[in-house]
């Protein structure tokens, strides 16, 4: 029977936890602000990151870098769960007193450590428990030092630099517009490439369509106004959704959970 059970960390910086027992749905392609670290506690997941598929069997951890394109489905015959976590590169930051400001990034998709597995079958029972606190953050920091000590590299190797620049501009453009209805010939002009040329080179770069970005950003804004206590409808609108029933459309697809769920979870 599908289940899914979610849970907002205050105590930790906001991180967020997602448990799914054999989900039916497909999650389509779409990216998260924090890092995605799962681990597969039975059966199978195939999902799409980097560029290729990836199969994740049981007791493996899923690894995907923050704001990095993936999807995600369930691979096999018969129940399979899987429990996530999104911590943010600040987050990251702020607990390993990472001083350059630099959080990892994580070049192996799909990790088989049976240590590694062990400590984060730990740490989800732990932030689903009454545990304290320091009990909680503690566990945190231990599995992070260990998985970037084990798998994380300081930061990826920079291939077309002057593309990538010139992608990270139309981006900022973007977010700095994030609400407002940017057309396609004022992006492209801005980093003086064709409408084609740009398109393909921001898909590449980025893994999204610049609507598709757009979209997924406005979603993030909206799940810190529902934080915040925000009335759904209100939310909708006041981030572009034109009504309800197509916010919580898109909603539920990244998140695989309501926007009442999410609420009533934070």
């Amino acid at each position: 029977m599908q289940q899914s059970k979610f849970s907002f960390h205050h105590e930790l910086g906001g991180l967020e936890v997602l448990h799914n027992i054999d989900k039916k749905t497909d999650f389509g392609r779409h990216n998260h602000s924090g890092y995605t670290l799962a681990l597969v506690d039975c059966g199978a997941q195939r999902f799409f990151r980097s560029g290729e598929q990836h199969l994740a069997g049981k007791n493996s951890l899923i690894l995907i870098n923050a704001e990095q394109v993936h999807d995600c489905r369930k691979a096999c015959e018969g129940i399979s769960s899987y429990r996530s976590m999104y911590p943010t590169p600040e987050l990251f930051n702020s607990l390993m007193d990472n001083t350059k400001n630099r959080a990892p990034y994580f070049s192996d998709a799909v990790v088989y450590d049976p240590v590694l597995a062990s400590q984060l079958h730990g740490l989800f029972d732990t932030l689903d428990s009454s545990a304290s606190q320091l009990e909680k953050q503690s566990q945190l920091v231990g599995f992070l030092t260990n998985l970037c000590a084990a798998t994380g590299k300081l930061q990826l190797a920079e291939d077309q630099k002057s593309i990538q620049c010139r992608i990270d501009l139309a981006k900022s453009y973007l977010l700095d517009h994030l609400f407002d209805d940017v057309a396609l010939s004022d992006l492209a002009s801005l980093i003086h490439m064709s409408h084609f040329h740009f398109v393909r080179a921001f898909k590449a770069q980025t893994g999204l369509t610049p609507h598709a970005f757009q979209i997924q950003h406005r979603l993030n804004h909206a799940k810190a106004l529902l934080r915040r206590g925000d009335n759904i409808s209100d939310v909708a609108n006041s981030v572009g959704f034109y009504d309800h029933s197509h916010f919580s459309r898109h909603f539920k697809k990244n998140m695989g959970i309501t926007p009442n769920q999410y609420k009533q979870a934070c």
